[in-house]
């Protein structure tokens, strides 16, 4: 991890208060907050069953995935670094099997769970496979860790990347890691775990959604870069993408923009329910 990172991480828990404070709606466009959070949520919940299972949420923000979970009859731990997605979780999203904590991961105390999930969280930590390596330690024997991240081996990940990589571009707010299954292929092998990922939000990645996602994004990131924001050009790229990307069988199992990957110790068994 490079220093410029290590500044940045600094500033997220600060970054994070201040999101949820405001509110998320105003921080993500309606359809992040209306669609692809409740999608993740559901695509995590319907993988395995939760009835009874020791879970622990790690970034678990307002509550909504730790609430989910605990209706389906899991005994959820939620934990958040920031003291505002806290305090709203445990006025928003309350149930009997579920209890909520101000904490930083790399604090948490020692305990066995059945179950970490943390969505949306690893590509913004300073060390992302050190992360791992700790919720192997609070993993039970015969336990899952289950992570969701933006995945970028897709159209939209093709396009923005190249903006990072080529100008710097900030082509989001808070990710320090741009994060593939390749990445997570390879941490598995070094944690000796088993690993079965696969992507969703391919909508995001090259359909429609894309499209509005990137009339939003562009004059943010063109802004930042202090670069005039030119609407003839852009709207020339969107229609591009419009007539070339939207109808192409982009059907690969990398494709989503958001990846799920499950950990499994090697001398227990993948099950399904």
């Amino acid at each position: 991890m490079n220093k410029k990172n290590q500044k940045e991480n600094k500033k997220l828990q600060n970054f994070y208060n201040q999101v949820y404070k405001n509110g998320e709606e105003k921080h993500y466009t309606s359809f992040v907050t209306s669609g692809t959070p409740s999608t993740e949520s559901s695509e995590v919940l319907k993988k395995i069953s939760w009835k009874n299972k020791h879970v622990l949420d790690v970034g678990c923000g307002t509550g909504l995935f730790s609430y989910m979970a605990a209706k389906k009859g899991a005994k959820v731990i939620g934990i958040d670094y920031s003291k505002e997605a806290i305090t709203i979780a445990k006025k928003s999203h309350n149930h009997q099997n579920l209890l909520y904590q101000n904490f930083d991961i790399s604090n948490f105390p020692d305990e066995k769970f059945d179950i970490i999930v943390s969505l949306g969280t690893l590509e913004h930590m300073d060390n992302p496979f050190k992360i791992l390596k700790k919720f192997k330690k609070f993993l039970k024997n015969n336990g899952k860790i289950i992570i969701t991240s933006p995945n970028w081996t897709n159209p939209r990940g093709y396009m923005l990347i190249c903006l990072y990589l080529l100008f710097e571009a900030p082509i989001t707010l808070a990710d320090l890691h741009y994060l593939t299954p390749k990445d997570f292929e390879i941490w598995a092998k070094k944690l000796n775990m088993n690993l079965k990922w696969n992507t969703f939000d391919k909508s995001w990645a090259h359909g429609k959604i894309l499209i509005e996602d990137f009339k939003r994004r562009l004059p943010n990131i063109l802004s930042d870069m202090k670069i005039k924001y030119d609407k003839k050009n852009s709207s020339k790229l969107i229609k591009w993408i419009d007539k070339n990307v939207i109808p192409f069988d982009n059907s690969l199992p990398h494709s989503g923009a958001t990846g799920m990957y499950i950990f499994t110790n090697k001398k227990s068994k993948m099950s399904s329910k």
